[in-house]
């Protein structure tokens, strides 16, 4: 009987050590706040890549462009199915449609007898005003998703059929250009431009199902002091959940024009350290020193992990183990996971989909899916 008995109390104290050792991640995690995880994100996610007879055009006319331009991403979806929870969309104003309808070097390859046919729905969709999404007007023109409201629909497709994951970035990157000889000439970006991405963001994303800055400035005066001061929100109170950032510096003022500290606004600009709108910091270059010191003050940081070309080519790692090593909350890069870039073994992954911060992040720290 008492060695029954002694029995019964070894594996009730068995249990008590298990269920110990099992909530203590749980624990660890209450109080893990949006910026102290990291994360791998995708650039110019869009990219579909030029077909041959683009390819071929570009080749002859700039061949380190083209050999920059080597690279195509998987469809949006099938990114944020391997973990990406940054994606970046470069976006044009076309403000009356079809500016984007009829680009350069489609007619080029047609002439040479190599185009490749736009994917069904292209034209009409290029008619329309609204935001166009492409990487260079008249050249590098093919994308999974055609304009910003399309690319938003794919994002929140995947969202509602992944319930609960953690929060996707989308970066912003508006674009314009000087007028050149046979080329189209991109809209100027003006407070129209920034009202219109504002209005297109909201006809997809519901108020609740983004964290704008209003939501993080909170009570604070400005954004700034309240991701200095309070820190960003819960993680967990940003599941399911979009982030918008803006990519150019250049742009704040036309953004911030009438709502300081970004009040009413949708998406986080890229900031200044020590100006009102400054909680997101665009530092591209990973072997920045700052970027570790802007991450412990409670900046959100986002790196780029790649070299050029040849660099990636050559397997040259020291640009993106120093972004990992930095703390940069998001690691942007054209290679991410086992999608290697051509000819060479060059990717770029963290241990895990997502992990804690190595600079900020709490030391007994570990972060619960779903991801």
């Amino acid at each position: 009987m008492l060695k029954r008995r002694a029995t019964m109390l070894e594996v009730m104290r068995n249990l008590l050590v298990v269920t110990v050792c099992c909530c203590l991640p749980a624990l660890a995690q209450e109080g893990l706040r949006m910026n102290q995880i990291q994360f791998v994100g995708t650039h110019n996610s869009y990219h579909a890549g030029l077909a041959p007879g683009e390819m071929a055009i570009l080749s002859k006319q700039n061949p380190a462009a083209a050999e920059s331009l080597a690279y195509r991403h998987q469809p949006i979806a099938a990114q944020l199915d391997a973990g990406a929870r940054q994606l970046e969309l470069d976006i044009y104003g076309d403000a009356q449609g079809s500016l984007f309808a009829d680009p350069l070097f489609l007619r080029l390859a047609a002439k040479e007898g190599t185009a490749t046919p736009m994917t069904t729905g292209w034209a009409e969709a290029m008619k329309k005003p609204g935001l166009k999404v492409l990487h260079v007007s008249d050249v590098d023109i093919r994308s999974h998703c055609w304009t910003l409201v399309s690319c938003l629909q794919m994002v929140k497709a995947w969202s509602k059929a992944h319930p609960g994951h953690l929060p996707i970035y989308i970066q912003l990157e508006n674009k314009d250009g000087k007028p050149r000889d046979g080329f189209v000439t991109p809209e100027t970006i003006t407070k129209a431009t920034m009202d219109t991405m504002d209005a297109e963001i909201r006809s997809v994303f519901a108020p609740d199902e983004v964290v704008t800055p209003d939501v993080v400035r909170g009570k604070q005066a400005t954004l700034e002091a309240a991701v200095l001061q309070e820190g960003w929100p819960l993680l967990d109170s940003a599941r399911g959940k979009v982030v918008f950032v803006l990519d150019q510096e250049r742009i704040t003022p036309l953004y911030t024009d009438g709502h300081p500290s970004l009040r009413g606004r949708m998406a986080f600009t890229a900031g200044v350290p020590g100006t009102p709108d400054a909680a997101f910091v665009k530092k591209n270059n990973p072997l920045d020193k700052d970027i570790e010191e802007l991450v412990r003050k409670g900046y959100l940081v986002r790196t780029m992990t790649d070299g050029g070309a040849k660099a990636v080519k050559a397997g040259e790692t020291t640009r993106r183990d120093r972004a990992i090593q930095s703390g940069a909350q998001i690691l942007s890069t054209d290679y991410p996971y086992d999608w290697k870039a051509e000819g060479a073994g060059y990717s770029v992954a963290i241990r895990g989909t997502v992990r804690c911060n190595p600079v900020n992040g709490p030391k007994s720290c570990v972060v619960k899916g779903p991801y």
